[in-house]
């Protein structure tokens, strides 16, 4: 069959019953948007073998169509098709849309918060918990150490001979594994008012400057005046002065051996009431009284007929041993 004298692609004529429907669902300014609008695309000749494959029977037209023609014209329409809403319904879109971004948000946020705030929280009370079971730890050792030496003391009286100025007990007496008492001095120092209404790590003072407070020094001055002054048992806070007991800071904390102190702090030393008070008076120490009373730290010396010192535990002695 010829076109004008041009060349037309070979087709084979379909049966009426089998004829396929085709049927376009766009109209006036939608046709604008199909793929193909005409069957040919030009009017040029096609020059060399058509791509349209030669088929001689009639069973071969269903490979030929999904072949040559893959896509139907309907399905090509059906992206014209353009769903409209109404206004109403695009604003309370948009609405809810808004409203449902801003949840997610505001929960996004709560929920980060949160987990900070609860890891800090954990965090504080996971060290808290360690601290008061290692301090109730501390309290039950120290107990059971107590007991232990109530023991040992009272064994040692019962093999001794009755004769209380025994070397045995003068040297107990002296390196302050056994309980003693007797008459001597009170030296306590407080820190600064101010001082202990601050909490953190470093007490200051309304112009953020640090306030001093009592130091581990300074109770090594007076313990240093009152050993010197014939002090023959000291204790600071209740807590006995060994041959092996330290004086230190740990943060802010002092302590005596591993035994945490805090203001105010009560050194006791028995002896000569009049000699050690001597030996730590205003008199005798006049430059450290005034660096003391510069800072807001007033030394108070008072005597007592009675003091009671527990003792300390005994030194574990692994290199020292006695000569015949």
């Amino acid at each position: 069959m010829s076109m004008s004298g041009d060349r037309a692609p070979i087709s084979y004529p379909t049966d009426t019953g089998n004829a396929p429907i085709h049927r376009r669902s766009a109209h006036s300014r939608s046709v604008f948007g199909l793929i193909n609008r005409h069957a040919i695309h030009d009017d040029t000749h096609v020059v060399g073998r058509s791509r349209r494959r030669r088929v001689v029977d009639e069973s071969l037209h269903l490979i030929d169509d999904l072949t040559n023609r893959p896509i139907d014209p309907l399905f090509e329409d059906s992206t014209l098709v353009v769903q409209e809403q109404s206004p109403a319904m695009i604003w309370i879109t948009k609405i809810l849309t808004f409203i449902f971004c801003v949840i997610v948000g505001v929960s996004g946020c709560v929920i980060v918060q949160e987990l900070h705030m609860n890891t800090r929280q954990k965090v504080r009370q996971e060290l808290a918990s360690q601290v008061a079971s290692r301090t109730a730890e501390q309290h039950q050792l120290e107990s059971d150490v107590a007991s232990q030496r109530s023991q040992i003391d009272t064994l040692t009286q019962t093999l001794n001979t009755g004769n209380e100025d025994s070397q045995t007990t003068r040297d107990a007496i002296a390196n302050g594994t056994i309980a003693v008492q007797g008459s001597g001095i009170i030296v306590t120092l407080t820190d600064p008012i101010a001082a202990e209404d601050q909490k953190g790590d470093l007490p200051r003072d309304s112009n953020g400057h640090v306030i001093r407070v009592v130091s581990d020094t300074d109770l090594q001055a007076f313990i240093s005046q009152l050993w010197a002054a014939g002090a023959e048992a000291m204790a600071i806070n209740d807590v006995r002065i060994g041959v092996q007991s330290s004086v230190r800071v740990a943060g802010q904390t002092i302590l005596v051996g591993v035994t945490s102190i805090q203001s105010p702090y009560k050194i006791q030393a028995i002896g000569d009431q009049n000699a050690l008070a001597s030996a730590v008076g205003k008199q005798n120490n006049a430059d450290l009284y005034q660096a003391l009373g510069d800072v807001g730290i007033y030394p108070n010396v008072s005597k007592s007929s009675k003091l009671s010192l527990k003792a300390s535990g005994a030194p574990d002695l692994k290199y020292a041993k006695g000569v015949k």
